[in-house]
């Protein structure tokens, strides 16, 4: 149980890292003007964080199905 616990934690220690960065960028792109050059590799990295968070959210939904699934 153990390891399914360090996992579970480790797993939403790291969604949560991601959705912060997403934040972080979303508001400096707010900040930015529409021309300007730097929009570019800010959405392109807004866009791989983004779509990182979807597998990462589902490992855990099943890391949370086999921590509280019933003993056999």
């Amino acid at each position: 149980m153990a390891d399914s616990d360090d996992d579970l934690r480790a797993t939403a220690e790291d969604i949560a890292a991601d959705a912060t960065r997403l934040a972080e960028i979303e508001n400096q792109k707010a900040s930015l003007e529409t021309d300007d050059p730097k929009l570019k590799d800010l959405s392109a990295e807004s866009e791989e964080l983004a779509k990182g968070l979807v597998p990462k959210t589902a490992a855990e939904s099943a890391l949370v199905e086999e921590t509280t699934a019933p003993s056999a």
